[in-house]
């Protein structure tokens, strides 16, 4: 298994689309600078109002961009070597499939981990550093108090990252995964709150965007259904995601050709 795992840190190193996808990071942090200079210059001209300024958390955006990234490097960890015909060498060096998967799998869960959590704690502190000592809605709870929520928030990508590789796998196309993606992202939310009564909070719930917040226990729900999950059963959901992402994208990959 340690070759498996250098060989794929070595792949996952040796491409650029790795690095294009890593450069999202500072533009994530260039855009928590931007939205908080926009409120916090707001706040300083117009006193009389300051109580009903308020900056959502930027925590939980930056961690749904960085899991939009890591999504689509678990496609392209795939997708990039059936592309190039490269998967064919993986599978006469590695000839255990779920093996290779699983390697594949343990170095972009590392990744996804480290991204996740500089981009959740690197963002609490660029905000909290440019917001100061002013009184700012939605900003004045300590780092202890905010540490559980931006652990389960960084966490979750590791679960983004993981969609994007077994999609990648098992459609074998860039564009049909990141279609995939893009489609559960912006047109399955849409359809989740149209649904009737308790129905819609259930399977709001369960979306991947919501789920830090439950698993943080945070209580913090924002707008939309109300959601319905407990920590333990938020823990179990993230865990359902993995599972049914790299068990399907296993049993296809050790039943179909290369």
């Amino acid at each position: 298994m340690t070759g498996a795992l250098h060989s794929e840190w070595v792949k996952l190193r040796s491409v650029r689309s790795t690095y294009a996808v890593l450069a999202l990071v500072p533009v994530i942090f260039a855009l928590v600078a931007l939205m908080t200079m926009s409120v916090v210059n707001f706040w300083d001209a117009t006193p009389s109002r300051r109580d009903t300024v308020i900056l959502s958390p930027l925590t939980g955006f930056a961690s749904w961009l960085s899991g939009i990234g890591l999504a689509i490097l678990g496609v392209l960890t795939i997708t990039n070597e059936h592309s190039s015909g490269l998967i064919r060498t993986s599978f006469t060096v590695v000839p255990q499939r779920t093996k290779l998967l699983a390697a594949k799998a343990v170095v972009l869960a590392g990744i996804a981990f480290v991204v996740g959590q500089l981009v959740e704690f690197g963002s609490f502190f660029l905000s909290r550093a440019m917001i100061g000592d002013r009184t700012l809605v939605g900003h004045t709870s300590t780092l202890a108090e905010e540490a559980p929520r931006m652990l389960a928030a960084g966490s979750v990508v590791i679960v983004y990252a993981m969609l994007g590789l077994g999609l990648g796998t098992l459609l074998r196309s860039t564009a049909g995964a990141i279609s995939a993606l893009v489609a559960y992202w912006y047109v399955v939310p849409l359809v989740t709150q149209k649904l009737p009564g308790e129905l819609a909070s259930w399977a709001t719930s369960v979306m991947l965007t919501h789920l830090p917040e439950q698993l943080a226990g945070s209580g913090r729900f924002g707008m939309g259904p109300e959601l319905m999950l407990s920590q333990a059963g938020a823990a179990l959901a993230l865990a359902l995601y993995v599972a049914l992402a790299l068990g399907a994208a296993s049993i296809v990959m050790r039943r179909r050709d290369a």
